[in-house]
């Protein structure tokens, strides 16, 4: 089969900006839906809605493939287990993320959470540590832009932190987690395919969890509905497919950085609709955070190479 034809660098941006604003303005969609149920709840709708929205895009990107190459639809035990095994660890830290998230988000307001979320951007390389890849300099330098901006946005007097803000700050953790696993099993697997297990086994901890730990009514699922829809098609399905168009074009710092604007249209986005207002000193603090993601994506310009007689 052909090497798929990658977009160009103008799609591949405006794919980034869209996946950016959908993941921004699903806050919203979040704290609507906090209104009237509970995390588990809310997030087993939006997964399920996930996975059913992306499983005709594969299907049908499968049948053409089939026709085109009907040899490279063998059946292949190892590489159904491994799409198992990289969905179920995926949709694992997944669930954990975002049900930290949504619950965070019932306590906090949609601009803050959104800031807050996007320090995974500067967790990840500092957990890559851990695997043996040392960070930049700049990271540490991003680490302490960020750690002044959190304290700024989210400490108060007597130096406190709110619960959602906790929970928040928690998902950016475990949300950092679970970029480290898609990464790590991305070059092996079918991203699509990966993103619908990811979001089908989300569904199954989080239904389990909505029947353990809360009490579904349908009168309450009715009324969170089109919170649930926007985030499930727009945030989990066009989102990703648009991540998933975005990267293949651009490189993963320029993609990163693009990507983490989901923190200024979510914070745009909970002040237009849910008339949020932050103080002064938030204000520094995000925009803090955003600069040390900033830093600790950008590419510094590093020293030209002296060209050898000859070469253009």
């Amino acid at each position: 089969m052909s090497a798929e034809k990658k977009p160009s660098k103008a799609i591949s941006t405006a794919a980034l900006f869209v996946a950016a604003f959908f993941w921004g303005t699903t806050f919203v969609a979040q704290s609507i839906g906090a209104r009237s149920v509970s995390a588990f709840t809310f997030l087993s709708g939006r997964s399920i809605i996930g996975t059913l929205f992306l499983l005709p895009f594969i299907l049908f990107r499968n049948k053409k493939e089939r026709a085109a190459d009907p040899g490279s639809f063998t059946p292949e035990q190892k590489k159904t287990s491994l799409h198992l095994r990289a969905g179920l660890i995926s949709g694992f830290l997944l669930f954990a993320a975002s049900s930290t998230q949504q619950m965070g988000i019932a306590y906090t307001t949609a601009s803050k959470a959104s800031f807050i979320t996007t320090l995974y951007v500067v967790l990840v390389p500092i957990f890559s540590l851990f695997i043996r890849k040392k960070p930049h300099a700049r990271v540490w330098i991003a680490v302490l832009f960020s750690v002044t901006g959190l304290y700024l946005l989210c400490i108060k007097d007597g130096f406190t932190l709110a619960v959602g803000d906790s929970l928040v700050m928690l998902c950016a953790v475990l949300f950092a987690l679970q970029i480290m696993a898609v990464n790590h099993y991305s070059d092996r697997v079918d991203a699509l395919k990966l993103s619908c297990w990811m979001f089908f086994f989300e569904f199954i901890f989080g239904t389990i969890s909505m029947f353990l730990f809360e009490e579904p009514h349908m009168a309450d699922i009715l009324t969170a509905l089109p919170a649930i829809l926007y985030a499930g098609i727009l945030s989990n399905g066009v989102a990703f497919t648009a991540q998933v168009i975005g990267q293949k074009g651009l490189s993963p710092s320029v993609a990163s950085l693009i990507m983490c604007l989901e923190s200024v249209f979510g914070a745009l986005s909970g002040w237009i609709i849910l008339k949020e207002s932050m103080t002064s000193r938030e204000l520094f603090g995000c925009g803090l955070m955003f600069l040390a993601v900033i830093i600790a994506e950008a590419k510094l310009p590093g020293k030209r190479k002296a060209k050898t007689p000859g070469e253009k």
